[in-house]
């Protein structure tokens, strides 16, 4: 007869730690819920702000090909081609190249002088010729080698 009353006992207590032990998942759970929230919370206003950064850094992309455009109408050509051929008169050596061999170089001096954007106000021999007061034939090895 002993055993009997233990029984209910025992199946209480284990019903209790069962409830016990889904209490707590369910604490774990609305835990992850706030943190995970609070996340994406975090990760929606970084991506807003990265928008607002990229947008901008567009903005002044858009200022600075404007003025890049107005330097080059008023001391060049817009209209320039990189098939275009250039005559360079470098020390009294004509050399003859086309553009896009002096400009392939993104942010060098020879690119920007180059680019068309300077071309009214670069120096000019009396045949019309670009004027570069440097070592022929050292420029002429410059451009040899750009042209590899």
């Amino acid at each position: 007869a002993p055993a009997p009353a233990h029984a209910p006992v025992a199946a209480s207590g284990a019903t209790r730690r069962r409830i016990d032990k889904l209490d707590d998942l369910d604490q774990a759970n609305k835990r992850l819920k706030t943190a995970f929230d609070e996340l994406d919370r975090n990760r929606v206003t970084q991506i807003n702000n990265l928008e607002e950064k990229e947008k901008q850094l567009l903005d002044r992309l858009s200022m600075l090909d404007e003025e890049k455009h107005k330097t080059a109408s008023a001391n060049g050509k817009i209209d320039v081609s990189d098939d275009d051929f250039l005559e360079i008169n470098a020390g009294g050596k004509v050399i003859a190249v086309k553009r896009a061999t002096l400009t392939q170089l993104r942010g060098s001096r020879l690119e920007a002088m180059f680019s068309g954007r300077w071309d009214k106000k670069l120096v000019r021999d009396s045949s019309g010729r670009l004027f570069l007061d440097v070592n022929g034939d050292c420029f002429q090895a410059i451009v040899d080698y750009m042209n590899e």
